[in-house]
């Protein structure tokens, strides 16, 4: 009697099976890079709160040294520019901004601006070690969930280009950045110095925020495309503007007081944009843990604002050479 043999689609299924169990050393890579969690464009953009955060203590040594004037002072930034730490503050600024650029081709902005709102834990911890001011329980804790939204963001970010952003809303933005141009202008009368510090703040967050969408909805990197194009446009003037009136806020206000409303303004602002404008969403069924990594990153980075009421931040400002 012949031995019974199992049917051929039985052998073929189990040899299937066996193959994929042991998968080809060539493939076996590419299949980890798919499901890493930190992508290179993450990479960029925590890079890129490393050189934001840096820039930001750099800025307020610079600015507290230069006199106040009544007004919009537009000569402050020239009068900066002859500091040597600002123009090492320019410079980061000028590298964070290209790798968070970079990282917008990919990643929606949601993604991006809570990457820099985390730039406020390195300016609290780089405020310790450069300024002499101290952290304290609550900022530790504060710097823990920037931390830990910053993982659960990770794993949410889904990577792709922006939705097609029609000529109207580019321009848009232009105007946008006129009105917080004159806002500023106002925000420099208010008599409260800690009140106006924070307002610039929040006004330089909202013109990051529209260089953040200027830079997501590019239509390419060419100089005809670049020339041509509003979005770049806000990118240039919402970069010049955000930067005048951090440095005004910080002539009145700690480190920290400035920056805070200004990443929150930022974060929340650019985020929503992004969402409305360019189509952002989080991954397939990742809605929650983006969230709650966009929440935690937020509240952790504004928990921070109390990091302004240290008095050894500004009496280490004021005895620093």
């Amino acid at each position: 009697m012949t031995p019974l043999r199992p049917p051929v689609a039985a052998e073929r299924s189990v040899a299937d099976l066996t193959c994929s169990a042991t998968p080809d050393p060539g493939e076996r890579g590419t299949d980890l890079e798919g499901t890493s969690l930190v992508s290179p464009a993450l990479l960029l953009v925590l890079a890129a709160a490393v050189c934001s955060g840096t820039a930001t203590v750099l800025q307020a040594r610079a600015a507290r040294r230069e006199p106040e004037r009544a007004g919009l002072d537009a000569t402050l930034l020239v009068r900066l520019a002859r500091r040597p730490d600002y123009v090492l503050a320019l410079g980061l600024v000028a590298a964070g901004f290209a790798l968070a650029a970079v990282a917008m081709r990919s990643l929606p902005l949601f993604v991006v601006q809570a990457g820099r709102a985390s730039s406020l834990a390195v300016t609290a911890l780089l405020g310790v070690l450069v300024l002499g001011a101290r952290l304290r329980r609550r900022e530790v804790a504060a710097v823990a969930a920037v931390v830990a939204g910053l993982v659960l963001l990770a794993g949410a970010a889904p990577s792709a280009p922006s939705d097609a952003v029609d000529d109207g809303a580019r321009w848009a933005l232009l105007l946008a950045l006129v009105a917080v141009a004159a806002a500023g202008a106002g925000a420099t009368r208010i008599g409260s110095r800690p009140v106006a510090g924070a307002v610039l703040g929040a006004l330089g967050g909202l013109a990051f925020a529209t260089l953040a969408l200027g830079a997501r909805t590019l239509r390419g990197f060419t100089p005809a495309v670049l020339l041509g194009d509003p979005a770049a446009w806000s990118v240039a003037l919402g970069g010049a503007l955000g930067l005048l009136l951090t440095a005004l806020a910080l002539q009145r206000t700690s480190v920290v007081g400035a920056t805070a409303p200004m990443v929150g303004v930022e974060t929340v602002v650019g985020a929503l944009l992004g969402m409305v404008l360019c189509g952002d969403r989080p991954a397939a069924g990742s809605a929650l843990p983006a969230t709650a990594g966009f929440v935690l990153v937020l509240v952790g980075a504004l928990g921070l604002v109390r990091f302004a009421g240290v008095d050894s931040t500004q009496q280490a400002v004021a005895a620093a050479p």
